[in-house]
């Protein structure tokens, strides 16, 4: 499986990611168009540069007449994939001055509301439907937290937390996209607490088993800096230093010896992680044409702290598609998987399927735990409605232009994962595992995902799922 995996990247790397670089040159009949201004309106707060940092074309460029649409729609997928503004309209005006056919772009902008001071409320698990299994109050954290977005007008993220309730938080995140005037390098950085009342300290019958103190399970420390190479609007590259200190209860180790091979109640370490990326799709958060990939290569236990019992290397990978298929028509399929070494590593780096977005659909309340996985997803849509613009008069201007689209989907997902320890009671270890169905998705501003589906699974089980981001 390993083998296959490296294959598949491998595989996309070479034809998409490092693909046709090269523009294609204009035929002797077709007319070329020379940018001649470009003009911005609307961004009060956002500075010009970071707007210009997007575009797919500068004032002086020239562009053949056949490529000039493409451009700009570029353009516009690139300043909305920014995530700084509700709404992006971008018009040219061309004129003919001395036997050349000149463009003055417009790009008209509709700025997002940027400081979010906000009361914090949310549920504590893996997701939505999990919760609403065992439908358990306890499991809601809320708090403050304090976001800002496009801090100083250029694209920087501020982020404070201070939460309560079943994991308790505090933490700090400064993300600055560039540093440089050239915009192609930026930094972040982050540290914080986490302190749980109740920990997952196995897995039975393919669902996590918990163990709750009064005290506090689980103390777990951690700090990251990273650097970010962006040097093309689509392709980034990211390289980041993290430490993290995680303590556990000693019921934790009594309850299940094999929570740590080394008996520790402690596991301080330093993780290195590149990430690569190329992402090509025309809406970040709800892709309906184009592609993405992203390539994750860690190392979790340098051997340089004072604990050196983690040490895991893992690869992991995101591959999709879309595909605009016309008629309202669209299809999307997407791969993810990884391939970790095997050793005497702590349970809680022992993750597979059923965490974050790696899960199949109507498998929402099992976890299936291995170093190693891969998950196939795909799904075909018709949009019942789309970009529609509703005016609500009772809100704020920020707030009152909604735009909303709604579509029917139809999915099959299909997955693999596979463990060297496999447990007698987790039957879906090491198995296939297929699951289907349809659902209703609506989209609309804030990056604002709603997913409700009706899913089977394998073991004849079905069920209404519910999911706030897109499924690919």
């Amino acid at each position: 499986m390993k083998n296959l995996f490296i294959l598949i990247i491998l595989a996309f790397i070479s034809t998409i990611a490092f693909g046709n670089k090269n523009k294609k040159s204009c035929a002797d009949s077709v007319e070329m168009i020379y940018i001649n201004k470009i003009y911005l309106r609307g961004n009060k707060i956002t500075k010009s540069k970071i707007i210009y940092r997007e575009l797919t074309l500068k004032e002086g460029d020239s562009i053949c007449s056949n490529a000039f649409s493409e451009a700009i729609k570029k353009s516009k997928e690139n300043i909305n994939n920014t995530s700084l503004f509700n709404f992006v309209n971008v018009r040219d005006v061309q004129i003919v001055s001395k036997g050349k056919r000149l463009a003055d772009i417009h790009i008209d902008l509709n700025e997002r509301w940027y400081i979010w001071p906000m009361p914090l409320f949310e549920i504590a698990e893996r997701n939505p439907s999990a919760w609403w299994q065992s439908k358990d109050i306890s499991k809601i954290n809320y708090g403050l937290f304090f976001t800002w977005e496009n801090f100083r007008g250029r694209r920087e993220a501020l982020k404070i937390t201070a939460q309560g309730g079943y994991d308790e938080k505090l933490g700090f995140y400064y993300d600055i996209p560039f540093i440089n005037r050239s915009q192609t390098l930026g930094i972040f950085l982050a540290a914080g607490l986490t302190r749980n009342h109740e920990v997952t300290y196995q897995t039975i019958d393919n669902k996590p088993v918990r163990y709750r103190d009064e005290e506090y399970a689980r103390y777990h420390y951690y700090a990251y800096a990273a650097l970010n190479i962006r040097k093309n609007i689509h392709i980034s590259h990211n390289f980041q230093l993290g430490y993290n200190d995680h303590q556990y209860s000693d019921i934790v180790f009594q309850m299940n010896p094999d929570f740590d091979p080394d008996q520790n109640t402690k596991f301080k370490y330093f993780s290195l992680t590149y990430t690569f990326r190329n992402d090509h799709r025309d809406n970040k958060n709800y892709a309906l044409n184009g592609y993405y990939i992203d390539l994750v290569l860690e190392k979790q236990g340098l051997g340089i702290s004072s604990n050196a019992n983690v040490n895991l290397l893992s690869l992991s990978g995101n591959l999709r598609k879309y595909w605009d298929l016309g008629n309202n028509w669209y299809f999307a399929s997407g791969f993810a998987g990884r391939v970790a070494s095997t050793g005497r590593n702590p349970y809680f780096l022992n993750t597979g399927l059923g965490y974050s977005q790696e899960f199949v659909r109507g498998y929402e309340y099992y976890v299936i735990d291995g170093e190693n996985f891969a998950l196939l997803k795909t799904d075909l849509k018709y949009a019942l409605f789309q970009d529609q613009i509703s005016n609500l008069q009772i809100l704020p201007n920020k707030f009152s232009k909604v735009h909303w689209s709604v579509y029917l989907s139809f999915f099959v997902d299909a997955a693999y994962s596979t463990t060297e320890l496999p447990q007698l009671s987790n039957t879906l270890q090491n198995e296939s595992l297929i699951g289907y169905g349809a659902g209703i998705n609506i989209v609309t501003y804030y990056d604002m995902v709603f997913r409700f589906e009706y899913s089977y699974n394998k073991m004849s089980e079905r069920g209404l799922f519910i999911s706030f981001m897109s499924a690919i």
